[in-house]
C-alpha cells in the first residue's frame, strides 16, 4: 500500500525524534557515568567546582525528553485515529459495493431474462 505524503512526513518526524532521543540518552549516560579518575588526587587549584546549573541541565534534558515523548504520543494517537477512520471508510465502501453488485444483478436479470422453458 502506497504511503501518503502525510504518512511519509510523520515517519520522518518519528525518525528525527528517535534520533534526538538517542542523542539525549547518550548525553545523559555520559553525564551520569562515574569518573574513572575519581580516586586520583586533584590539587585544589585544578579542581573544578560543580556548577549550580548542572542539576537544572539534567532537569532540562528530562523535560525535553518528556516533551518529545508527549509529542510522539500525540502523533501516534492521531495516526491511530486516522487508521480507525480508514477502516470505517473501507467497511462502508465494501458494503456499498456489495449493494451495487446486488442492484446490478437485479437490473441485469430484468434486462436480459433467461428463458427457462
Amino acid at each position: 500500500m502506497a504511503k501518503t505524503n502525510k504518512e511519509t512526513e510523520n515517519d520522518q518526524i518519528l525518525a528525527t525524534l528517535f534520533t534526538q532521543l538517542d542523542l539525549v540518552a547518550k548525553m545523559i549516560l555520559e553525564f551520569e557515568l562515574p569518573d574513572k579518575n575519581k580516586d586520583r588526587y586533584i590539587s585544589p587549584h585544578e579542581r573544578v567546582k560543580p556548577k549550580e546549573y548542572e542539576g537544572g541541565k539534567i532537569e532540562d534534558i528530562r523535560s525535553l525528553i518528556l516533551h518529545k515523548v508527549e509529542q510522539h504520543d500525540k502523533v501516534l494517537n492521531e495516526m491511530k485515529d486516522n487508521v480507525s477512520l480508514l477502516n470505517q471508510m473501507t467497511a462502508s465502501h465494501s458494503i456499498s459495493i456489495q449493494l451495487l453488485e446486488t442492484q446490478m444483478g437485479h437490473v441485469l436479470s430484468r434486462l436480459y431474462p433467461t428463458n427457462q422453458n
